[in-house]
């Protein structure tokens, strides 16, 4: 059993696209007319012609490079990559969870929340009042919900 098997590809992985053949003749037609321009320029040069530019495009790109090896130790301080020590928050351990205190809903909040289910239902069943019921919940959709769920809030909190 090897380590690293050599998969095997799929015919659809080498099949190309429309898209692909397109991009690809484009660029190849591109290619070949800059070549062909190329060579339309250069061909009355002569061998000392071509060895001059030879001798310049090394002595230009030699020159570069000794140029960004001796700045990279010699160059200014505004120049160099400084290394900035990542650090770390210090909340970052906390929840948030440790100083929540469970709230206490008052007996006259909870009243007001009875009534307003009470008045809501008594709208939802009322012809006239359907049509502010549907207005409500259509702008409010977890309104009921809730409601529902600070009264079983409420009732847990009563029982213990």
């Amino acid at each position: 059993m090897k380590l690293f098997p050599k998969r095997k590809k799929d015919d659809a992985e080498l099949k190309p696209n429309a898209l692909s053949k397109g991009i690809t003749a484009g660029y190849q037609r591109i290619q070949g007319g800059w070549a062909s321009w190329m060579m339309r320029r250069t061909e009355n040069f002569s061998r000392r012609t071509w060895f001059v530019l030879l001798i310049l495009f090394v002595l230009c790109t030699g020159t570069y490079s000794i140029y960004l090896g001796v700045s990279a130790f010699t160059g200014k301080k505004s120049n160099l990559i400084t290394i900035t020590p990542i650090k770390k928050p210090k909340h970052v351990t906390e929840t948030g969870e440790a100083n929540v205190e469970p709230a206490e809903v008052s007996e006259a909040e909870y009243s007001r929340i009875k009534r307003f289910r009470v008045y809501m239902d008594s709208l939802a069943r009322s012809p006239a009042g359907k049509t502010l019921y549907d207005s409500i919940i259509h702008h409010r959709p977890g309104l009921m919900d809730s409601v529902r769920f600070i009264e079983n809030y409420y009732q847990q909190l009563k029982q213990k």
